[in-house]
């Protein structure tokens, strides 16, 4: 079917608009993810050395004890799982295979034992869809890190498993690779497993239990913050890609509705001459 000029010159004026608005949305993706990429950069090589210091510490006094070390004794059989997706979407799969690994995880665990913490609007719709119980959900972040929402959710975490409502939990969330590379991950948060036995004497002062009652709250909120910083980081990276591929794919599409305007108002033209001609010819006689 031949489409008439107008409606091609509408559907041209429509994908321009909307080439626009991607490219807007690329160019917007990427200053967020240049601030907080370095942000996440900087950051990680203090997290990985608080890791090891307290993994060195531990390992070498395997009888130390603390409130957030093993898992939590309790009647209760629940299991939290905190679930970090985007509020918006336009972020091609980054959504989909978080969501999908939080389910794989759902359905070794249980659905009916599963409470869930939901960071971000995504992922909160589709689990209350699914009929799961959402302890808390964390809406409108829209891929902004503050340290006030960090200490909210760590605090939150740390409540559930003191008060043993949960005796263990895990976060889903995104590992930000490279900017065209990232991948799902499920770790455990809270109900640290105790380490093997390491053969090195450390001397502490003031003391283990002192130590760690200052080292492990911190580790879990420095924990806590590269996580969010590592799937936002992934969310601002993969739009980028989304919104890049849809510019792209809309100036290809341009570029073959440019070339059937121009073949089609050369054939109405064509068209047209062909007509003084005929009349032309008739009124000759």
């Amino acid at each position: 079917m031949i489409q008439s000029l107008k409606t091609i010159k509408n559907r041209i004026r429509s994908i321009e608009n909307t080439r626009k608005v991607t490219a807007a949305m690329e160019l917007i993706s990427v200053a967020k993810l240049n601030r907080i990429e370095k942000s996440l950069l900087n950051f990680r090589p203090y997290v990985a050395a608080l890791e090891g210091m307290l993994h060195r510490l531990l390992s070498s006094s395997p009888q130390a004890r603390h409130v957030f070390l093993g898992e939590k004794e309790t009647v209760s059989e629940r299991v939290c799982l905190g679930v970090i997706t985007s509020d918006s979407g336009l972020c091609g799969v980054y959504n989909n295979n978080i969501i999908r690994l939080a389910e794989e995880f759902v359905r070794r665990q249980d659905k009916d034992k599963i409470t869930l913490v939901c960071i971000g609007r995504k992922g909160f719709n589709y689990f209350r869809r699914q009929g799961l119980k959402v302890e808390n959900a964390y809406l409108g972040v829209n891929g902004r890190y503050s340290d006030k929402l960090c200490l909210e959710i760590n605090d939150k975490f740390k409540d559930m498993f003191i008060s043993g409502a949960v005796p263990r939990i895990y976060i889903a969330y995104t590992h930000f690779r490279t900017a065209l590379s990232y991948e799902p991950r499920v770790e455990k948060f809270l109900g640290l497993e105790p380490l093997a036995a390491d053969n090195r004497d450390y001397l502490s002062e003031p003391g283990m239990d002192i130590i760690l009652d200052e080292l492990i709250p911190k580790y879990l909120y420095l924990k806590l913050k590269l996580i969010i910083l590592e799937s936002f980081t992934a969310e601002h990276s993969a739009r980028i890609v989304a919104m890049k591929s849809a510019t792209d794919n809309a100036r290809d599409l341009l570029e073959k509705l440019t070339l059937l305007r121009n073949k089609t108002r050369q054939a109405n033209i064509t068209q047209e001459i062909m007509e003084i001609i005929s009349s032309s010819e008739a009124l000759r006689g």
